[in-house]
């Protein structure tokens, strides 16, 4: 007889999966919504496993938590595209970034240090063609400064799309150096 409760307890589980592996629908306060198979409440966030890792969001920015029947798959996606700038208030003190649109579709922070250094080196980038070897020489290194420095304040996840550009405009100035050693 136990034998028989058994079997017919694991034909159960076999043919509704959603009795030993429950799943979760999060909605956000954005309108977003997804899936997790388990979380907890850790203070004042609420923590679970997504892709590989353990993320955290705080308990005011969730609508609802509630059972659901769907099942939850763990799915690797690789981006299409850049990965798009965000808004963050620095602990370093270094300033605000905001939002805008640009001509070109990039993102444009208004009222940030870095940003200022960012636009006076694409000015100065418009003048390569007749700048000398020496100073283009210069505006590398300056480049490479303004990277790295960028990198050291632990913001460069908010100036991806600047990052991009540095390199680009490197790639260039190496381009015309090598013209003009030919």
């Amino acid at each position: 007889m136990k034998q028989f409760i058994l079997l017919i307890a694991t034909i159960a589980f076999l043919i509704c999966p959603s009795i030993c592996f429950s799943s979760y629908l999060v909605e956000l306060k954005n309108g977003s919504t997804f899936i997790i198979n388990h979380y907890w409440k850790e203070g004042r966030q609420i923590k679970f496993y997504y892709y590989g890792g353990v993320v955290g969001i705080s308990e005011n920015l969730i609508i609802k938590i509630e059972k659901t029947d769907l099942i939850y798959e763990e799915k690797t996606v690789f981006p299409q595209k850049k990965p798009e700038t965000v808004s963050v208030k620095p602990e370093s003190g270094v300033g605000t970034k905001t939002e805008g649109a640009a001509a070109g579709g990039a993102a444009e922070k208004k009222d940030d240090l870095f940003m200022e250094e960012f636009n006076a080196l694409e000015k100065k980038f418009k003048d390569i063609s007749i700048m000398t070897t020496p100073e283009l020489y210069s505006f590398a290194k300056e480049l490479t400064s303004f990277r790295d420095n960028v990198q050291k304040s632990r913001l460069g996840h908010v100036y991806v799309n600047q990052i991009y550009a540095i390199y680009s405009m490197g790639d260039e100035i190496e381009n015309a150096i090598k013209r003009r050693s030919q």
